[in-house]
């Protein structure tokens, strides 16, 4: 149990490029040699991606939010007009 754990914070350091050099080299010849780990990395890395999927989405949903609120927000108005006088 304890060697998976230490695979999985290997493959997260090894996925964001954390690893030394040496440690790069070795983690990369166990991934050659260990289809198990292979499996396990590609999964985390798919992971990593759908996360940074879905955190893109929410910060666009709250950016959508204040930007509606400034640009339809009546008491915004001046702040609008100013924002709008720049890319004019």
């Amino acid at each position: 149990m304890r060697t998976s754990l230490n695979d999985i914070a290997l493959a997260e350091k090894y996925l964001l490029g954390k690893l030394e050099p040496e440690e790069t080299l070795v983690f990369e010849a166990r991934l050659l040699t260990n289809p198990v780990l292979r499996w396990n990395v590609a999964a985390q890395k798919k992971v990593y991606s759908v996360l940074k999927l879905y955190h893109r989405k929410k910060l666009k949903k709250e950016v959508q939010v204040v930007h509606q609120t400034i640009f339809n927000d009546a008491k915004h108005q001046d702040f609008k007009q100013e924002i709008l006088q720049l890319f004019k």
